[in-house]
């Protein structure tokens, strides 16, 4: 509990020289937390006067180190990655470099908080508190990041267990915990002579939108070995499909838990996705050190529509100015089913030798390995956007450079990547452009017997009219990169089925 104003300090730490305190010399201090990034983002602009002989010279530079204390705590800890010309600094606290190196990694039948240790000891990575997972994990990796690999195991425990999982990197070790529900009642003292109070007591201005953008109503547990695909369970509901049509997700195993844990998996999988999705963002509200990404708020302001259990998706704390304040986006702890609940689930069991019938190299999985030095650079640009965010209604940094900014913007996000990497792709603003691109040149495949490589351009069907960059694919799904996607740019699964074809400008 907050019992004393708030006194953020900025730390500068250089080998050889005193820890520096450079906090009179910055301005607009902020720190970005959210739930599905790698990292917790720090910017800050430095007062930069070279004829101003009473300003210092601080000349920062991409990787100095950094600290945030507030009286005696450190509540960030980073590099810099990033010095502007205008003396914007950007920084990253040491999850930054979860997606920054590519490793080979392999696991068979190994619990998956061990795989983790593993991966770590193959990364070089200090593996911290790291929560009981015992889901069974047999995969490779070949030239993937530590954030994937990470990513895959986590998935692949959530669809087990049902439950949701949190890692950052802290006190330079990795961590890994289950999303908590309990309340975590946050205090604020905005002055020495004022008491402290509940930062939900008082909201700023509150905004919010209900979604079915992410909503599955249809569930496929699938695996696939020596060249063939088995379907283990379905699950669905017909309530749902009714009134949204057929919404469906594919999750791919690698061996086979036994019919009980497929049924389970099926369940908790429809559960999971079959939700209409209700977020809301509440501007200059009070700050507090304690609020970052996953912790559960609970409001009582019915009237804004911010009522009960919320987690906490995205933070931005503001220091500085009128004081400590922070951004938050909410999602209800206990999304409402989208309609009903009429679920079905259908077991069909997998093989007992499956993984076992060829070697792990055969199973058609498009890597890094035999990528091209152009389409490595290509995708490394595309994952360096990750979690990028519009500024507005289709405002984006990519529309700007485009010269269309406000529009639809997935086809101009490959232009750019396509741009910063020097990748063989036209400048396109559209889905129609960057297909009738390749099918000009004769380098477009349709959906069927083709497993696209990494690099190649995922065309969705024309009703859909959407884009992105293939990282990865299998014969029963596609993992891509793609801009305009929930207003960000993520990584999404892709079945087939919702796929025309694809771009391949690698030949």
């Amino acid at each position: 509990m907050g019992m004393q104003t708030d006194d953020h300090r900025l730390i500068l730490y250089r080998d050889g020289q005193e820890p520096r305190d450079i906090t009179q010399f910055i301005g607009d201090l902020t720190a970005t937390d959210e739930l599905n990034a790698l990292s917790v983002e720090l910017t800050f602009s430095q007062i930069i006067s070279p004829w101003d002989k009473y300003v210092p010279k601080i000349n920062l530079s991409p990787g100095d180190k950094l600290r945030v204390n507030n009286k005696g705590t450190d509540i960030f800890s980073g590099v810099i990655v990033r010095v502007g010309l205008d003396g914007n600094v950007t920084a990253y606290d040491l999850g930054w470099y979860l997606n920054k190196s590519n490793i080979v990694f392999q696991c068979t039948k190994t619990a998956a908080d061990t795989a983790v240790k593993q991966m770590c000891a193959k990364a070089g990575i200090t593996a911290g508190e790291i929560i009981s997972l015992p889901t069974k994990i047999t995969q490779s990796w070949v030239g993937k990041t530590p954030a994937e690999i990470l990513s895959d195991i986590l998935s692949a425990c959530s669809a087990e267990t049902g439950k949701d999982y949190h890692y950052r990197v802290i006190n330079d070790a990795l961590v890994i915990k289950e999303l908590t529900e309990d309340v975590l009642i946050a205090y604020h003292k905005p002055a020495e002579n004022v008491a402290f109070f509940n930062i939900t007591w008082a909201l700023g201005q509150v905004s919010g939108e209900d979604s079915i953008e992410e909503l599955k109503n249809s569930v496929v547990i699938a695996a696939e070995d020596d060249g063939k695909v088995y379907i283990g369970a379905e699950s669905s509901n017909a309530s749902s499909i009714s009134k949204f049509g057929k919404l469906q997700h594919v999750e791919t195993i690698s061996e086979d838990p036994g019919d009980a844990k497929l049924r389970q998996m099926a369940k908790n999988l429809l559960s999971k996705y079959d939700r209409v999705e209700k977020t809301r963002t509440v501007e200059e509200i009070w700050g507090a050190d304690e609020v970052t990404s996953g912790v559960v708020l609970s409001f009582n302001s019915p009237a804004f529509g911010v009522f009960g259990k919320q987690r906490v998706k995205r933070v931005t704390h503001n220091y500085g100015g009128a004081g400590h304040t922070m951004s938050l986006e909410l999602q209800a702890l206990v999304a409402e089913r989208s309609v009903d609940n009429k679920d079905s689930v259908t077991v069909y069991g997998l093989p007992d030798d499956l993984g076992n019938k060829s070697d792990s190299s055969k199973t058609g999985e498009s890597s890094a390995e035999s990528t091209s030095e152009g389409a490595q650079k290509f995708l490394e640009v595309a994952r360096s956007q990750i979690g990028y965010r519009e500024q507005g209604s289709n405002r984006t940094k990519y529309g700007q450079w485009f010269g269309m900014n406000g529009v639809a913007w997935c086809a101009i996000f490959v232009s750019w990547c396509a741009a910063q990497s020097g990748a063989p792709i036209a400048k396109n603003s559209s889905v129609s452009g960057l297909r009738s691109y390749f099918q000009g040149k004769g380098l477009y495949k349709k959906t069927g017997n083709y497993i696209p490589k990494p690099g190649d351009i995922m065309i969705q069907k024309n009703s859909v009219s959407h884009t992105g960059i293939v990282e990865s694919a299998t014969a029963s799904h596609v993992k891509t990169i793609e801009g305009n996607c929930s207003n960000s740019v993520r990584r999404m699964t892709r079945k087939y089925s919702e796929i025309s074809g694809f771009g391949t400008p690698w030949g």
